[in-house]
């Protein structure tokens, strides 16, 4: 670092009382003042020439982000809240006001730092008067400065306060320093509060402009106090940051507020109605209303999306113009909703009819006259909603159900949907913790050889019983586990778990006893399931021909080069793969020919075609898993008749409740313990 860029530094940081030091551009110790010392516990002869000993091993900020960002900008910049490390390892939150140093050439050198007071430490004594001064002078290199008696009369002001504000020293002499603030400003009843305890302040701070306008500065206010603590004098020290706060907005609007139309999008409405939220009551109730406009994909189909974009922005504006003062957001795609005060039942749904109607005027677009036609869902609260989160699924759910209903219609929370919901809820919240408090298990549903009546295999099926709601169907919790994205880390301990239990009867019960595990599309996809896999395999209890991963047809919609390689890594550690509920989803001869599959399971339903003469598909599908040498499952056979016909086909296997429901573990044990050898 120059010597004579730094010198008028090192004068005024050794003289005041503030802990201050100077780095250099590789974050090693310069200069380290007697403040310092006692303030972090170090020495200067300890810690001159190394590394800054200060920053919190476990926060890499200062030095990679901040350092580097300071040292690219070339501006002097506050940190506030800042951890570092005393000596002695207690951590401690400073405010460090850091200021480049330059060399001849214009380089930066290094960075002087200085330790300003917080805003609760008590400030006094004519010694510490002397050091601030010093200060001043120093920052009047770095920093807007002004100083002004304790009537807040202002007595100096710097170069860099005029570069800002555009108010000459001239202009602010002898004017209250209040001259220069908003008095809406948010930080004067604040800065008030502070002075009278004694305290210095922090914070964000508006000035006003020679143009009228407005910046921002980071600044510290610091009252001054003679030897009989009598307040005389203030010194205020701020840093520009208005491009910095302007960023920070225009980014604030962008993530609270949908793009196209400007309104608050989801989490924008969750932020800003909470108070409203909080604030309602039995007398003075809110309502959630949501809405979206009636097969707006055929409107984008039809006309181009760029048509659709200028319906939503003009829909956005008839809502704004027709519910002012309520709040108003557009969370996604078509959806639209308002925050509305409520007064009674039928004023609600009489606004809400005639909001419906003016939303459904003709919209002319490029040419075009578009009627369009809304479909409400509104609920009042105060209700069973725990928070504005709750009260606005609910009210998708009110719109849902509206649509099923028709088009144009305005639907409520009914009491019945009410509960639906906060049983969906409540499930939700559960399965989330359902491995851990070891609610979820599996039962296993025998599958039986047709032609020897033996018991072949098992397929695992799972089960969750819930403390407080009894047991759960699995068409209801399932959709649930792959809403909230556990589907994966459920299944997997499900294949775990039923190949740990595969090892055990196959000690206990036969070793050619298979295992048939359903796997969900989500599942399939992911890369935690063939770590799982793979760990089934490197475990060695069992060998993986011996279990059958069954995926639905929903999964020939990912038909892509990327699903069969997925397939073939499947298969090459060793695993069988079937297709379950054949002939119900999306059944094409293409994919069979294309996945390399092991085996079919006839879905149930055109087993319960037997028993009304309808075996068609069920013949066809037979012969054509016999012409494919496949593997053939009937699925769901429940009676004699169906048992009868199907001994008399190819299909190899079946399972059903004609010869035994799911079975726990010791169910099994008892009930096909021997049959099984």
């Amino acid at each position: 670092m120059d010597r004579s860029t730094i010198d008028s530094y090192e004068i005024v940081m050794q003289g005041f009382p503030l802990p201050a030091f100077i780095l250099n551009v590789d974050l090693t110790i310069h200069s380290w003042n007697e403040a310092a010392e006692s303030f972090w516990g170090w020495k200067a002869e300890d810690i001159l020439g190394l590394t800054i000993p200060l920053v919190d091993p476990e926060d890499a900020a200062f030095s990679q982000q901040i350092w580097h960002s300071f040292l690219e900008r070339r501006q002097t910049i506050q940190l506030s809240n800042t951890t570092f490390l005393h000596k002695s390892g207690e951590r401690t939150t400073s405010t460090l006001v850091v200021s480049p140093v330059f060399d001849e050439q214009d380089q930066i050198s290094g960075a002087f730092f200085c330790n300003l007071p917080t805003s609760d430490a008590p400030l006094g004594s004519k010694p510490l008067f002397q050091g601030l001064m010093d200060l001043r002078y120093a920052f009047d290199q770095i920093a807007c400065v002004l100083v002004f008696d304790a009537r807040g009369t202002i007595k100096y002001s710097n170069a860099n306060m005029t570069e800002v504000t555009g108010f000459c020293p001239r202009m602010l002499l002898d004017q209250p320093w209040t001259t220069l603030l908003n008095p809406s400003a948010e930080a004067v009843v604040e800065i008030r509060s502070q002075i009278k305890e004694r305290k210095a302040w922090s914070g964000k701070l508006p000035l006003q402009t020679n143009d009228t306008g407005e910046k921002i500065l980071q600044a510290t206010l610091i009252p001054i106090y003679d030897v009989n603590g009598v307040r005389f004098q203030h010194i205020f020290i701020g840093t520009d940051i208005t491009e910095t706060e302007q960023l920070e907005q225009e980014l604030d609007f962008l993530v609270h507020h949908n793009e196209m139309t400007h309104l608050l999008n989801r989490r924008g409405f969750l932020r800003e109605g909470d108070a409203l939220f909080t604030d309602a009551t039995e007398t003075d109730p809110i309502a959630l209303i949501l809405f979206d406009i009636d097969r707006f994909k055929v409107i984008n189909d039809s006309f181009g999306t760029h048509v659709g974009d200028q319906l939503l922005q003009s829909l956005a504006t008839r809502l704004s113009q027709h519910a002012e003062g309520m709040l108003t957001f557009h969370p996604t795609s078509d959806l639209f909703g308002l925050l509305v005060t409520v007064t009674d039942r039928n004023s609600l749904f009489q606004y809400a009819r005639k909001l419906q109607q003016i939303l459904q005027r003709p919209y002319y677009i490029n040419g075009h006259s578009l009627i369009i036609s809304c479909t409400f869902g509104i609920t009042v609260y105060p209700s069973q909603a725990k928070s504005l989160e709750d009260l606005y699924r609910r009210s998708e759910m009110a719109l849902y159900a509206g649509k099923t209903v028709g088009t144009g219609t305005i639907q409520y929370l009914t009491h019945e949907m009410d509960e639906q919901f906060t049983r969906k809820l409540q499930l939700e919240r559960s399965l989330f913790t359902a491995l851990e408090d070891e609610a979820l298990h599996l039962a296993y549903q025998p599958i039986i050889n047709l032609k020897t009546k033996h018991v072949d295999g098992f397929e695992a099926l799972l089960r969750w019983d819930h403390k407080a709601l009894g047991s759960i169907p699995p068409d209801e919790f399932i959709p649930l586990a792959e809403e909230a994205a556990l589907i994966t880390p459920i299944n997997n301990w499900v294949v775990l778990e039923a190949c740990d239990q595969l090892a055990k009867w196959h000690q206990q019960l036969s070793p050619d006893l298979t295992m048939a595990i359903n796997i969900s599309p989500h599942q399939f996809q992911s890369d935690s399931f063939v770590r799982t896999l793979q760990h089934v395999v490197a475990e060695k209890k069992i060998h993986p021909r011996f279990v059958t991963l069954e995926m639905t047809e929903n999964i020939a919609i990912l038909q892509t080069q990327r699903t069969v390689e997925r397939m073939q890594l499947i298969k090459s550690l060793g695993f069988r793969l079937s297709i379950d509920d054949f002939g119900t989803g999306y059944s094409s001869l293409q994919y069979l020919r294309a996945f390399p599959i092991d085996e079919l399971k006839i879905d149930k339903v055109f087993i319960d075609g037997i028993d009304l003469g309808e075996n068609g598909l069920l013949d066809s599908i037979i012969q054509l898993g016999r012409n494919l040498n496949l593997n053939l499952v009937a699925e769901g056979v429940e009676t004699s008749s169906a048992l009868h016909y199907l001994e008399k086909t190819d299909c190899q296997q079946m399972q059903g409740f004609i010869f035994a429901e799911p079975l726990s573990v010791d169910e099994v044990a008892a009930r096909f313990g021997d049959a099984a050898q």
